[in-house]
């Protein structure tokens, strides 16, 4: 984005180089339409400028969780500078929807802004500041601990990325030594983080409470702006989804049982990733380097453009792909408001579901891209239900092209764990929305409490491992799941975004290039529009009906097939 009225280059590290430029804002006459626009545009870059020395002191920490420089910068601007920049922020969303001439804005271009800004004014709540900078002192806490988990194995401390590679192997005594080394680095840790949830819970309720809420579910539901269905809609899409994935997720793991040799009523936990005997693990790439110019290649096929907005990311230092000791759990592509560019973050160790990763987080960098032309940042930064449409999309647009990392053969099986993978995501992620609904309605739940229910859930949408001693491994194994710490209740989208994925996919497969035309249109739209008439812009249908589940689930079962 080109800014007009503050420098990108202009110093943040404290609240006193910000707190001149949000008062300059407050400070200012509108007096006309245009004055008002004007506004709302310095706004727009100011928060623009913010964000992007936010997200820096996020990256720094994630990337280098030992470093305390590192970690006290991104505690300063999550525990003191984002709660005065919240505070002030309400003043200036009032003066924009308090103004006379608001209602003479354009709503074609101005009513989702609008609405937007209301919600944040109807939910900010004073009291909540201090415990919102606590919570993010709790997450990175998080962070921290789950970044310096290691696995021994034979000898060596290998961090978990590394040693879940193990998983894979043909040999099951050597998968089960991999599964306990792993999983008691998490035990260990596992008290500790029951604490740190437990307390994450009782605050976030507390916050609900202040604004006038019965739980935080619903408060969060709103805070997330989910405008275009409810909380009583996802428990729903629950249902659709134990009805019509999760007998065709068990016929999964029943298949794999057969190519292992095992019987169903034998098949552990460490064996859900292993491969057959006499087959090794699908090893697609050597590091980091090798995973990003393959990507690039690919991208460029799909359009040159999207190979090319790779390229500038990686000449401005803009990845951290491999993993490492000390390095925090996941992945994510976080925008540079001001760059333009986002950085991609993720910790890969050679395997298929890193090659998926990366095409993943290069959608939603294309997004980034996509949505460079738009001033405002408002309407740069989508729900995440859209946003996870267009990273999912990728996904699957991109898969066609993954000969580049294998042999004929094992692209055959990449793509098989790939769709096999999709049908699995929805039961996990209807697991991990259904634990947090009942957390956050039950508040005062104590932490066995909390693991029970999770383990009633595994049953509901897996069942077909069999866990028998150990017990105490599979209650925390929620724990795994970095999103229930640090961003409540994002993880629904995952599931609802892959539905409007594999119908992006579909038109694709139809026609690749108004499929793909129409996929950057939708995208170009930023959350500039509500997102049904985003996915309509795209061709798609933002519908998760039990009808249109099964119909895909159905698709997604021909793509199978035709791999045979």
């Amino acid at each position: 984005m080109k800014f007009k009225y503050i420098s990108p280059e202009a110093n943040i590290s404290s609240w006193d180089d910000l707190q001149p430029l949000f008062q300059e804002l407050q400070n200012r006459e509108i007096n006309s339409v245009s004055d008002l626009e004007e506004f709302i545009l310095h706004y727009s870059e100011l928060i623009a400028l913010f964000d992007e020395k936010y997200a820096w002191s996020y990256i720094n920490m994630s990337c280098h969780t030992e470093n305390k420089d590192y970690v006290q910068q991104y505690e300063l601007f999550s525990s003191v500078i984002a709660p005065k920049a919240s505070k002030v922020s309400n003043i200036i969303d009032k003066i924009i929807c308090e103004s006379p001439f608001a209602k003479d804005l354009d709503m074609q271009r101005y009513s989702q802004l609008l609405k937007g800004i209301q919600r944040e004014i109807d939910l900010f709540v004073e009291e909540n500041i201090p415990i919102d900078a606590e919570l993010s002192k709790l997450s990175s806490k998080f962070e921290q601990t789950a970044g310096a988990l290691t696995a021994n194995i034979e000898n060596e401390d290998i961090p978990l990325p590394l040693a879940a590679v193990k998983l894979q192997s043909s040999d099951r005594e050597k998968r089960k030594a991999t599964w306990f080394a792993i999983f008691d680095s998490r035990f260990n840790i596992s008290e500790e983080l029951n604490d740190l949830y437990s307390e994450m819970v009782a605050l976030r309720h507390k916050t609900a409470v202040n604004a006038g809420y019965e739980n935080y579910r619903d408060f969060k539901h709103d805070m997330l702006k989910r405008f275009d269905y409810t909380p009583q809609d996802t428990l729903i899409f629950h249902d659709a989804i134990e009805k019509y994935v999760v007998p065709i997720s068990r016929k999964i793991s029943e298949q794999h049982c057969e190519t292992l040799g095992i019987d169903i009523q034998d098949y552990r936990p460490w064996d859900t990733l292993g491969v057959p005997t006499g087959q090794n693990s699908l090893k697609p790439f050597s590091n980091g380097e090798e995973l990003l110019q393959k990507s690039v290649s690919i991208f460029t096929k799909i359009k040159p453009e999207f190979g090319d907005n790779l390229k500038k990311m990686d000449a401005s230092g803009l990845f951290d792909l491999d993993s490492r000791k000390g390095k925090a759990p996941g992945g994510y592509n976080y925008p540079l408001e001001a760059t333009g560019m986002p950085f991609i973050f993720m910790n890969s160790a050679g395997t298929q579901r890193n090659v998926v990763t990366m095409m993943h987080e290069g959608g939603h960098a294309m997004h980034t891209f996509l949505c460079n032309n738009e001033p405002l940042v408002q309407y740069r930064e989508t729900p995440s239900e859209m946003a996870e449409t267009a990273s999912m999309s990728m996904e699957l647009i991109s898969s066609s092209n993954w000969r580049m990392f294998y042999s004929d053969a094992d692209f055959i099986r990449a793509r098989r764990e790939h769709l096999e993978g999709i049908i699995n995501l929805f039961p996990w992620c209807a697991t991990v929305d259904a634990f947090q609904h009942w957390v956050y309605q039950n508040p005062t739940h104590k932490a066995d409490e909390r693991n029970a229910y999770f383990v009633e859930l595994l049953n509901r949408f897996f069942g077909t491992v069999n866990w028998d001693g150990l017990e105490k491994y599979q209650e925390v194994n929620w724990q795994r799941q970095s999103h229930i710490f640090g961003v409540p209740f994002y993880y629904i989208e995952y599931a609802i975004a892959q539905l409007g994925a594999l119908q992006v996919y579909q038109n694709y497969k139809e026609n690749a290039e108004d499929g793909l035309n129409e996929y950057i249109k939708g995208l170009s739209l930023g959350s500039s529009k509500p997102l049904p008439e985003v996915w309509n812009a795209m061709g798609i249908k933002f519908d998760f009906s039990e009808s249109t589940i099964k119909n895909l689930m159905e698709f997604v079962q021909t793509e199978l097939g035709e791999l045979n």
